[in-house]
């Protein structure tokens, strides 16, 4: 860009030229440069980076994904729950990992892992180890027997209803509490049979002339280890 500057010694008006600047394409300050060049970071707290899955004790499948932030964790939480992990790598896995829910961490070492569709294990087990599918497939089958003799022996009286841990070893044999109405309280129940869409075929412990009733996961409880109300 011409501009013009007077010498008064000489009388002489000088041309000065000057460098363009653009609002638009002219240099930018070296902070703003260096801004632009530096490569954004992943974020590790949004993206999927593990899942697990995995069978439980009834054959019930289970799925979820975690975060890069939380692999270690999460890889520990497999290993305690008999479950498989699988890095999130591919568009393949990113498609099933988007359409399951996110898992949740315990300060037990263990994970929530909810139950998933039979299909999405289907799939995911094809990126699964043979050893771990035949591992699981012996688990599952040991589990179903026990409990299948427990509850033979619990039938016969010569054995107490056995207790459960957790949500995902309710099975056949064991001991919960259902409610007809929570206003005339929860009373202990025998899990007789274990139906699909988590609802389970119960009958009344103390009230042998009542019929069995179906309930879902929702309306029964858990008794507590400790509880002698068996």
């Amino acid at each position: 860009m011409p501009t013009s500057s007077f010498e008064p010694s000489t009388g002489v008006i000088k041309h000065v030229s000057l460098p363009h600047v653009s609002i638009l394409n002219g240099p930018r300050p070296p902070a703003v440069a260096k801004a632009a060049k530096a490569k954004p970071q992943a974020d590790t707290t949004t993206a999927a980076a593990l899942i697990l899955v995995g069978l439980d004790d009834q054959g019930k499948p289970h799925a979820a994904w975690f975060t890069e932030d939380q692999v270690d964790a999460a890889t520990l939480a497999a290993d305690l729950m008999d479950m498989a992990s699988i890095a999130v790598e591919g568009d393949e896995l990113v498609g099933i990992a988007s359409a399951l829910p996110k898992g949740k961490l315990f300060e037990s070492g263990k994970a929530f892992v909810p139950f998933t569709k039979r299909e999405t294990y289907d799939r995911l087990a094809t990126f699964l180890d043979e050893n771990y599918i035949v591992a699981t497939a012996i688990r599952v089958e040991a589990a179903k027997a026990a409990a299948a003799e427990s509850y033979a022996k619990a039938s016969k009286g010569e054995a107490p209803l056995r207790v459960p841990e957790d949500w995902s070893k309710l099975a056949v044999g064991d001991l919960v509490l259902a409610t007809e109405d929570p206003a005339d309280g929860w009373w202990a129940c025998e899990v007789i049979e274990v139906l699909d869409n988590d609802q389970y075929r119960v009958r009344w412990r103390d009230f042998p002339e009542e019929l069995p009733v179906t309930k879902r996961i929702t309306d029964l409880a858990l008794v507590h280890p400790q509880c002698k109300i068996y």
